[in-house]
Formats: structure tokens, C-alpha cells, sequence
């Protein structure tokens, strides 16, 4: 899947929507997604549901497996929006 569609993340709930739509894009059940990775069902739902935080190192390798990354860039203030 080729996406370069940068999303800002500046919340647990930011990241966990981000994990779902790249999941849910691929069409892989967050029980695959934990076979993939060693991470239990359970816990991708609740950082989905952004209600958990987890390590860098266990997010980083769920958007590794989604072909993902992660990525920082200035953030922008309200002024500098069109």
C-alpha cells in the first residue's frame, strides 16, 4: 500500500485513530495484526480507543508492520494554516 498522507498525532486518541484507519485500510482484524506482532488483541484495541499508552518501541513496530512510520515535523500554528 503506498500512502503518503502525513496525519499529525498530538494525542494517545490521534495515534490510536491513525493505527486503526492504516490497519483498517489493509483489511487486517486487530487480531491479525496481534498475530503479526506479538501484541495481544486486546491491547491494540485499547491503544485504537486511545485509552492506553504504550511503549514507542510497541507502536513503532505495529506501523512497521502496517508499512508505516513515524515521522516529526514542525507543527504549524494557526496562523501559518491557508
Amino acid at each position: 500500500m503506498t500512502n503518503s498522507t502525513a496525519n499529525p498525532i498530538r494525542s494517545l486518541r490521534q495515534a490510536g485513530a491513525v493505527l486503526r484507519a492504516r490497519r483498517a485500510a489493509q483489511k487486517i482484524s486487530q487480531k491479525q495484526l496481534g498475530l503479526m506482532t506479538g501484541t495481544a488483541q486486546s491491547t491494540i484495541s485499547d491503544i485504537e480507543n486511545g485509552v492506553v499508552s504504550v511503549s514507542l518501541d510497541v507502536y513503532l513496530r505495529l506501523l512497521e508492520t502496517l508499512g508505516s512510520e513515524l515521522s516529526a515535523t514542525d507543527r504549524l500554528s494557526d496562523r501559518d494554516m491557508p
